[in-house]
């Protein structure tokens, strides 16, 4: 990890103007948060995975067929693999999948890949889902799913660093968006709510939306993946007021650890 003022001060500058154009600045307004560049072209965003690399201003990847860039299935270490990529396709700003669905219909969820060689992955529906104001339910962020997401992105990421020699240092981002009086669900095991993840006494979001970033001098091995991811699991828990660990299992042959969710 970096801490303090490592970071070079103008690749920090190239942070927040990328962060900036995303919707993932700390200053973004609400109704933009998570929601820029190709988020324009997506439903309501909810979780927005990203990776930054030390220059974010690069064409670091060459121009190909964008099958190759990036693959049908991406995979966590064990053998769990995230929902099929889609349809892939250039964009001005790299490589994107997304699921196929009616010509000028909003993607549902996409993965891309920029021209730096950062990866950059909306959640949308597979996220979580919006406030129920008929039946009195919060919005909901899926815990468990968020973080498997994390975890497969960024084993990816590294895939992408070693295929076309990415430098470092990388800011990694994970930004849910409209996340006031929200709850977690897809908890760990033996983490139930009495009355359910919606009800009145279930721990809440209270900030309007969550920003969260590790930055790293380089990209980690696999075990450091999982443990970016697991460190991003904990602070997502307690942005919304949980004790930090309600991505692991509490109870059962897995306690402890964190059992990747089927997605």
């Amino acid at each position: 990890m970096i801490t303090g003022t490592v970071v070079d001060e103008a690749v920090s500058r190239q942070w927040a103007q990328e962060q900036a154009l995303l919707g993932l600045a700390r200053d973004t307004p609400h109704a933009m948060f998570a929601a820029g560049g190709l988020g324009a072209l997506a439903v309501r965003p909810t979780v927005r995975i990203v990776v930054l690399p030390g220059e974010p201003s690069s064409i670091a990847l060459p121009a190909q067929d964008p099958t190759g860039v990036i693959p049908p299935f991406i995979s966590i270490p064990g053998g769990a693999q995230l929902p099929k990529t889609g349809t892939v396709r250039g964009v001005s700003s790299g490589y994107v999948a997304h699921p196929a669905g009616d010509k000028g219909e909003r993607w549902p969820r996409f993965a891309a890949v920029h021209w730096h060689g950062g990866i950059d992955f909306f959640l949308g529906e597979s996220g979580g889902h919006d406030r129920d104001e008929a039946h009195g339910l919060p919005r909901l962020i899926w815990l468990r799913r968020t973080i498997g997401w994390a975890w497969g992105a960024f084993t990816f990421q590294q895939k992408v660093i070693r295929r076309y020699g990415i430098d470092g240092p990388f800011r990694s981002i994970i930004g849910v968006a409209d996340t006031a009086q929200a709850g977690l669900a897809d908890l760990g095991t033996g983490w139930a709510e009495p009355g359910g993840p919606g009800s009145a006494t279930a721990p809440a979001a209270v900030d309007q939306q969550v920003l969260l970033h590790e930055d790293l001098t380089q990209w980690p091995d696999s075990d450091g993946i999982e443990e970016l991811a697991m460190r991003f699991g904990a602070r997502l828990d307690l942005a919304f007021g949980g004790p930090g660990d309600r991505h692991l299992d509490r109870t059962g042959p897995d306690a402890g650890h964190f059992r990747p969710p089927q997605f």
